[in-house]
This record gives structure tokens, C-alpha cells and sequence, in this order.
């Protein structure tokens, strides 16, 4: 088996499709399909059901996955080996894939990033953005897979066997309005204020935004009922349209904190307060290499400042 063919394998796997996969993987259709055809050749056996324009894995497919990841994992750990044993004493090389949300892709990691690259500018850092600020779903696969070395994550507490998960910072979250809105002179609001009020929402319900479960809860406690609710993908569209006076918010403070001091946006006196972190996480069961350790340290000593 070559280790080309297990690549584009196990991310037709992932992608449940050849042509997102060949996206990903920076080819055309056909080279994936011939890979995938080369590997049948070679195990006997075919690894995937073609189902229109979706594919899944067969018995075979599911049975060769876990191993297929662990074979490119070895690989991906002997190259960084090597360049290590060959590098200059000191040097930090080979590559490290990072995954985290938009907001703190935006907010917290530039400058984790800006330091670890002045530390070690040999290394190729991969990043991917995830849809979902919490370690489950996708971004939870991921780690557990080794197709992310490093996740950072926007969630409560993490205690998940196999995943080493440290807290970095406890991330305040404000409750937003437009300036001109009857809560924004308020000395103190909270969940009763917004019976009848318009309440945008970051990220869709089902993928467990941490501190859109918690708002939720608060209103729900108090048997708060909104007059509308709006959701949106993007944090920035949220902001624009509180901005904008569509309604009410809760978003993390250092994604607001720019709007807040230019008048655009203020911080509404809430209580109950949210308990929600940055945290770094990665898989406890994998070794990790210096150049991921490095990297580690260096967002904790980051954020350990602030």
C-alpha cells in the first residue's frame, strides 16, 4: 500500500465524497479516484459503496480506517523524527495542525501564533478554522484521529478520557445592545428584562455554543419568552446587527471590546454571569512531538499574561 493511496483513502473517508476530498487534498477528481482504485487493487476488496454524489465505507473500508490512521500518524511521526535528529541542536521543525473557532482564530490565537513563529520559524503551522466553538463533533474526531495535533476550544471544563484539555482563560461574556436601546442605561439587567425583546444567537442550537447554552438557560429558568429569535453563523453579522438595533446579544467581551469603546455597542449590566474558557486541548494517548509541545507551552505562556 502507498501512503498517497491511505491519504486520499481516509479523506474520502472524512469528506463522505471525491470531489470535496480531492478539493482538500489539492487534486483533481480523477487522481483521487485512481488512488482509491489502486488500493481496492491492492486489499482485494472494495473500501467504499458509491452512492450518487456521496460515497460511505464499507465493511472493508471501516475495517481498514483505524488502521490506515494510525499507519499515517507513524509516518507523519518518523518525518518530524528525522528532521529533528537532523536539525540543528535547538531547532524546531516539521509542521503542527491547529484547529479553533473563528473567534478565537480572530481574537485570542494572532498572537500565540506571531510569538511561536519568532520561536520557531522552520515550522509549517496548518491552521483550520472549526463551525463550533466546543470539543465534540468534528473538531472532537479530529484530535481523537490525529488530524489535528492541537485544538483550541470555547467551552466549559473539559473532562474527556483521552484528551488533555488546560484552561487558558476564563472568558468574560457580555450581553450587547445598541446604544439607543431602553436597556442600555439600565444599572443592572438581567434575563427578566428581555421578555418581549428580539434575541440574535451565534451558531446553530445543535452544536453546543457553550455560551449560547448558558443564555439560553438563564432566560429559560426565568421563563423569559422572546418576542423573536434570529441566528446567524458569523459573529461579526451578530455584532452588526445589534449594531444595527435588530436586538439583543451575548458574545465573548473581546469580541465586542473594539465596538464597545467606539459607541457603537454597549455592554449591558447582566447577571447571572456565564462560565466559559479558552482552552487548549490535545490527545493525551499520542506522543507528542517537540515541535507540539513548544507550541503548547508557548500558548500558555501567552495567555498566562493575560
Amino acid at each position: 500500500m502507498e501512503l498517497r493511496d491511505l491519504i486520499a483513502f481516509r479523506e474520502v473517508a472524512r469528506q463522505a465524497s471525491f470531489s470535496r476530498a480531492a478539493a482538500k487534498l489539492g487534486y483533481v477528481q480523477s487522481t483521487i479516484s485512481a488512488q482509491i482504485q489502486s488500493l481496492e487493487r491492492d486489499l482485494g476488496a472494495p473500501l467504499f459503496d458509491r452512492l450518487g454524489r456521496s460515497v460511505s465505507l464499507t465493511d472493508a473500508g471501516r475495517a481498514l480506517l483505524p488502521h490506515a490512521e494510525r499507519m499515517l500518524e507513524l509516518s507523519s511521526s518518523a518525518e518530524a523524527a528525522v528532521a529533528q535528529a537532523v536539525a540543528r541542536d535547538g531547532d524546531l521543525v516539521g509542521s503542527i495542525s491547529v484547529s479553533a473557532p473563528e473567534s478565537l482564530l480572530t481574537y485570542r490565537l494572532p498572537v500565540v501564533l506571531s510569538r511561536f513563529r519568532n520561536l520557531a520559524p522552520g515550522v509549517r503551522i496548518d491552521l483550520k478554522p472549526t463551525p463550533i466553538g466546543r470539543l465534540r463533533g468534528t473538531t472532537r474526531h479530529a484530535l481523537a484521529s490525529g488530524a489535528v495535533d492541537v485544538a483550541f476550544v470555547l467551552d466549559t471544563p473539559l473532562r474527556i478520557p483521552g484528551i488533555c484539555a488546560e484552561r487558558l482563560v476564563r472568558e468574560d461574556i457580555s450581553v450587547i445592545a445598541a446604544p439607543d436601546h431602553r436597556l442600555a442605561t439600565l444599572d443592572r439587567a438581567g434575563p427578566d428584562d428581555l421578555d418581549g425583546e428580539v434575541i440574535l444567537f451565534p451558531e446553530a442550537p445543535d452544536s453546543g455554543c457553550a455560551y449560547r447554552g448558558q443564555f439560553e438557560r438563564q432566560l429559560a429558568d426565568r421563563h423569559v419568552s422572546p418576542r423573536d429569535s434570529l441566528e446567524f453563523a458569523s459573529i461579526e453579522t451578530v455584532k452588526q446587527c445589534v449594531v444595527a438595533g435588530m436586538g439583543i446579544s451575548a458574545l465573548p467581551s473581546i469580541a465586542v471590546e473594539s465596538d464597545v469603546a467606539a459607541g457603537k455597542l454597549v455592554r449591558l449590566a447582566w447577571r447571572p454571569t456565564f462560565e466559559v474558557y479558552t482552552q487548549v486541548a490535545w490527545n493525551d494517548r499520542r506522543s507528542l512531538t517537540p515541535t507540539i509541545d513548544a507550541f503548547i507551552d508557548t500558548a500558555k505562556t501567552t495567555f498566562s499574561g493575560t
